[in-house]
Parts: structure tokens; sequence; C-alpha cells
């Protein structure tokens, strides 16, 4: 009859609380007015009221796992990071509409979670990219040219690449496959070994056929 639930709120960002209740039970991608009570840091839910949700189906309730764990596994609780609730709700919303291109939506939420994680690409200086030149970003440390041998092998990406993904969206196979990995490696250091459990849900999510397939 009860329930411990994760909740991302617009006041406190992440938070627990403890939900009691026989008939009522809170789903995934639906936006509650909320009110809690209590002083640490499992509050107990008085008010659990839905006022909108979204629904997912197939591949994109896929993507939405993965939204949601990685929410989870790298945002730390009661605190709030201003914009990410909205970029959150945008994108849960942008899943719900069958037109929307798959890969550059989650490509823009895992670069809006890394901005808020201290990881933010946006101090690249786009104007010194070679558009041919490879390079590789460390994780807290930056952007730096690839040495000779990391241009054949290594998480390489090519300045147009990265013009592309801090720009209006990247658009060539190379360029797509190049953002998704550099943005998955950046996520996978912060997240020190733990694995996302979601990834394992869309086709082929085995080796190189994982990476070619999964959005």
């Amino acid at each position: 009859n009860s329930h411990i639930l994760d909740l991302l709120t617009e006041a406190e960002g992440r938070t627990a609380c403890l939900f009691r209740g026989r008939s009522q039970k809170a789903r995934s991608f639906a936006r509650y007015e909320l009110a809690w009570q209590g002083r640490g840091e499992l509050k107990t839910l008085s008010l659990l009221e839905e006022q909108s949700a979204v629904v997912l189906t197939a591949q994109r309730l896929a993507c939405g796992f993965y939204v949601n764990e990685l929410a989870l596994k790298l945002l730390p609780r009661q605190i709030p990071l201003e914009g990410f609730f909205e970029d959150y709700a945008h994108t849960v919303a942008a899943l719900a509409r069958p037109d929307e291109d798959l890969e550059p939506l989650l490509r823009g939420y895992e670069r809006s979670l890394l901005h808020y994680l201290g990881e933010g690409l946006e101090s690249i200086d786009l104007a010194a990219l070679e558009p041919e030149d490879c390079y590789v970003y460390e994780a807290q440390r930056g952007l730096r040219l690839a040495g000779p041998g990391e241009r054949s092998r290594g998480p390489c990406v090519h300045g147009e690449t990265l013009r592309e993904l801090l720009g209006g969206g990247v658009q060539t196979p190379r360029g797509r496959q190049e953002a998704k990995r550099l943005l998955r490696g950046l996520l996978d250091h912060h997240l020190q070994g733990r694995r996302i459990m979601s990834r394992a849900l869309f086709p082929g999510a085995s080796g190189q056929r994982q990476e070619n397939q999964e959005p």
C-alpha cells in the first residue's frame, strides 16, 4: 500500500517521497500537482494529483525510459537545477510526436544533462575549429587536438561535427555517430561504472550493432 516515488520537481529538483495509497498509483511521463510534508530526505506526500500525461509506445517508450534513467542516476537530490525541468518536459513531450526525429532529440537532452553536471560543451570556441581536424574532448578537462594514434581509433570527433552539434544540429551519418559516441562517453564518465539498463531495450543492443541501431 506504500510506494517510494522519485520525482522531478520544479521547486526542489529530484526528490524522493513516500506515497501511501491503495487506489491511486503514480505513472511515468505524467505531470502532477504535489504537496508533501517532512524535513528529512524522504518526504511524505499528502497530495498527488495528475494534471496531464504523455503516452509513449514501442521505441519511443524505450527512449523515455532512457531519459528517465539518466536523470535518476545522474541528478543530485534536492538541488534545483534552473532550466532542467523545462528541458526534460520538452524532451518527453517531443518523444510523443511521431514525426520527431529521435536521434537529435536524445542528443539535445544528453547535452542539457551534461551542462547541468558541469560538463557544458558551450565553452568550445567554434571559430577556432577546423572542419576536418580531429579532436578529443576529455571529461572535466576540455577539448584538444587528437594525436596521430588517436585519429584512426579512439573517441575522436571532427571539427565539423562539433560545429553542427553546438549549432543547428548534426545531419551527416558520420557526424551523428561521432556526436553520439562523444556524449555517451562523457555521460559514462559521470556514471562512474553504473550501467544504463534501458539501453538494452533498443534493437540489436549488443556490441557494434547497438552503436549502429540505438538512437
